[in-house]
């Protein structure tokens, strides 16, 4: 688990010629034009600046998939991983300015803290699923510190979200231990799109639920 390194290791069997990982690249690009659809029916700053910043990252995504930069073999995932984390900052202005509710001392030490901690296991230079981890407990803390001050439905939605965020990541983590097997014995499936249609379903629900909020 150690040597993954996004997108080279995900598994999809990337091609010499063209899109290098078509399966997941057309599944991205898909959900791109969702979260463009839901940007368009915004009817706010906050949800609109929410949901371009969901739409950078998922571009970024894509185009990892697409083509797959060699001579740069970290810079795609960086690429992909700041703009996941820049996401969590406007989602965190978008909830701040739903609840009207200024976050205490020590949960924005918190937050700082992994925010920090993110950068710090990327100068480690150890696998980049840890900094997948990190991400996921940002955005889970984000929504639990505001989640008391949200309405009913946006809490319904909000345990939507982290029950799925946590399939996203069990399949993220089976994926990278059991690739190679899986390629092998499956006829080189490609068993990374499984991971991508999981990954679909909460930020479908982010969109869902904060596009007009």
């Amino acid at each position: 688990m150690n040597k993954y390194t996004f997108p080279f290791n995900s598994c999809e069997v990337p091609q010499n010629n063209g899109v290098a990982q078509p399966y997941s690249t057309t599944i991205n690009f898909i959900l791109c034009c969702i979260i463009i659809y839901y940007l368009l029916k915004s009817n706010n700053l906050y949800s609109r600046l929410f949901l371009v910043s969901i739409l950078i990252f998922n571009i970024f995504h894509t185009f990892s998939h697409t083509t797959h930069v060699k001579n740069f073999k970290h810079s795609q995932f960086f690429l992909t991983h700041f703009s996941a984390i820049g996401s969590t900052l406007f989602f965190l202005l978008l909830l701040n300015h739903v609840t009207k509710k200024k976050l205490m001392n020590w949960q924005i030490y918190t937050l700082l803290f992994l925010y920090l901690f993110d950068i710090y296991i990327i100068t480690q230079k150890v696998s980049h699923i840890y900094n997948i981890i990190t991400f996921l407990i940002l955005l889970f803390l984000i929504m639990l510190f505001n989640y008391s001050y949200l309405s009913g439905n946006i809490k319904q939605s909000i345990i939507y979200i982290i029950f799925f965020s946590a399939v996203v990541l069990f399949f993220q983590i089976f994926e990278i231990i059991n690739c190679q097997y899986i390629l092998k014995n499956f006829n080189y499936f490609p068993f990374h799109i499984i991971t991508e249609f999981s990954a679909c379903i909460p930020i479908y629900l982010l969109c869902n639920s904060f596009y007009k909020i």
